[in-house]
């Protein structure tokens, strides 16, 4: 009787043991691959101060910015943070060769997965 009470003892312990490795796990996996729910407010909302900032660039100057440093000291103190800085992930803006579109835009989800806005046509588009 002894020896079926310490075999199901063992088989407890290693269950639980069990469950609390595939927990830890699935809890570590949540927090390296959860979204980073702040950063992208916070980029969501710096896109918006540098779409007003673009705006009052045009109404002053009649033309969008060729680039977002136009901005810089006059329409803005500095530029905002994206959800990532660096040159491939922070925020882009580009206007085209002939200057009828200008897109900004920045990485929401590395590798892809990113939002951006065209000043003309007053609409939000969505890459990858």
């Amino acid at each position: 009787m002894s020896t079926k009470k310490g075999a199901v003892h063992r088989l407890l312990a290693t269950t639980r043991q069990l469950v609390g490795n595939v927990a830890g796990g699935l809890v570590m996996l949540y927090v390296v691959l959860r979204p980073d729910r702040a950063g992208s407010e916070r980029a969501r909302k710096n896109a918006d101060v540098l779409i007003a900032a673009c705006r009052a660039f045009q109404a002053k100057h009649g033309r969008f910015p060729a680039t977002l440093e136009e901005l810089v000291p006059g329409f803005l103190s500095e530029l905002p943070r994206a959800k990532y800085d660096g040159p491939h992930f922070g925020f882009t803006y580009e206007p085209n060769g002939d200057s009828t579109r200008h897109v900004l835009g920045w990485t929401e989800v590395i590798p892809f997965g990113r939002p951006f806005y065209v000043l003309e046509e007053d609409r939000w588009g969505y890459l990858d």
